[in-house]
């Protein structure tokens, strides 16, 4: 009997020790199936890091136990450089699985020729019919490359208490009204219109919403330049024309993203263009001015629109992508209906599923109310019509927010300026195209 005992016990040290190998080696010990690591780069789309950080960890957690053999390695990257990093991968070949960009950028980056498509994960959520009509930048020609995960646009946010001692009690609907009420609500140290104004992404959006309320474009049809154009000609005055009245603070040349929040949450400003998914973040920051700020659409210009930039967070495959088919169902599995809604309460987003948007309780938020209205005008700076081979090189370069920089810091006039940026554009496509 003691031999017997001993032969037990040596048996199930060895197969103790043989699970022990085989979990080392990557397998799970709860299933045998070896344990894969998708790899995520993820550039931050919220606009609350400290809720965004909790949103990932707690649903890539309950991913993990509702797929024991997989794991999720998310990378948190920059934006300054995400794109530059990407093209690193894509040129040695070495990707990651995920990555998350703009619905836009993704026809920029090129992802058809990039990325896996992943049709038949829309398919499994529904098909394209369960999305709103301002994810079309996601597919090409019926091919989706990236999965919609949120829509995003810039609003009119304003003070409400503001306006009201000024003898406001709506805020401006049109250009005219919006000059007149900046000047007026500038005065006491408070300046009427906060609007970002150097040489980055931002004034460049804020110069595409104009372009597009005046009825610019920067491509025709055809796919012809004609960034040179009275309508553009019109919305570029008109811009620095807001910035020329001392109706924007003089530091609106050095903000980085955020400024324009501190800024009109402790009322520094009455008025101000931003993401209205900022309503997330202001609301933390600054609970109690928060009962006084509101958000409308942006007011409409003399083409009877709303103009204003488009964003659209999605997901997409790398090309070099070594566990497809488990990225994929990570994916489906962050686009379940009521996590889409989790993500739009935190993340200062809207849902790109129809029914999601539509939540009562997304919709009685402010921002998410005025975000959704807004983006039925949005456009993805030359997209009207298709991706134009080239266009990389104006919206990555800023080219756009320099032609407000050489009209009020470099003297040039709005004509002079829109000339020059139509000359240094077409070069610019040139050489994108011959590349």
């Amino acid at each position: 009997m003691k031999r017997k005992g001993l032969f037990l016990l040596l048996l199930a040290l060895v197969l103790m020790a043989s699970m022990v190998v085989m979990v080392g080696c990557g397998q799970s010990a709860d299933t045998d199936e070896e344990i894969v690591t998708v790899t995520f780069s993820y550039p931050p789309y919220g606009y609350d890091s400290e809720k965004e950080d909790a949103f990932w960890t707690t649903y890539i957690a309950q991913f993990e136990e509702e797929n024991p053999n997989i794991k999720i390695d998310m990378t948190i990257e920059s934006w300054d450089n995400v794109y530059t990093k990407w093209e690193e991968y894509w040129s040695t070949g070495d990707t990651p699985d995920i990555g998350y960009c703009d619905g836009a950028d993704a026809v920029e980056l090129g992802l058809a020729d990039k990325a896996l498509p992943v049709t038949d994960v829309v398919e499994a959520l529904g098909g394209s019919d369960k999305f709103s009509e301002d994810c079309s930048a996601f597919q090409q020609e019926g091919v989706y490359y990236s999965v919609p995960n949120c829509i995003a646009c810039p609003v009119l946010a304003y003070r409400t208490d503001l306006l009201a001692a000024a003898g406001y009690t709506e805020p401006p609907k049109n250009w005219d009204e919006l000059m007149t009420m900046s000047k007026a609500l500038t005065k006491d140290g408070v300046y009427g219109l906060a609007m970002f104004t150097g040489d980055n992404i931002m004034t460049q959006q804020h110069l595409v919403g104009f372009m597009r309320a005046a009825g610019g474009k920067i491509f025709d049809k055809e796919g012809n330049l004609v960034i040179n154009s009275p309508e553009n000609l019109e919305a570029l005055t008109y811009m620095t024309d807001l910035v020329k009245a001392g109706v924007v603070p003089p530091s609106a040349n050095t903000w980085n993203y955020g400024d324009d929040v501190n800024i009109l949450g402790t009322g520094q400003v009455a008025m101000s263009f931003m993401w209205g998914g900022y309503g997330t973040l202001l609301e933390s920051m600054f609970p109690e001015d928060y009962k006084n700020i509101a958000f409308t659409t942006i007011p409409v210009g003399p083409s009877g629109e709303s103009g204003t930039k488009t964003g659209s967070g999605g997901f997409f495959l790398f090309s070099g992508s070594k566990h497809p088919e488990e990225a994929k169902k990570f994916i489906e599995f962050m686009s379940r209906e009521e996590i889409s809604k989790e993500w739009s309460k935190i993340s200062g987003n809207v849902s790109p599923f129809k029914s999601v948007a539509k939540d009562p309780e997304l919709t009685s938020m402010g921002w998410y109310k005025a975000v959704a209205e807004q983006c039925k005008t949005a456009v993805s700076y030359g997209y009207d019509y298709g991706y134009v081979p080239g266009m990389d090189s104006i919206t990555n370069s800023y080219r756009l927010s320099r032609a407000v920089v050489d009209v009020l810091e470099n003297g040039m006039t709005p004509a002079e300026s829109l000339k020059a940026l139509d000359k240094d554009t077409a070069a610019a496509i040139e050489n994108a195209k011959n590349h």
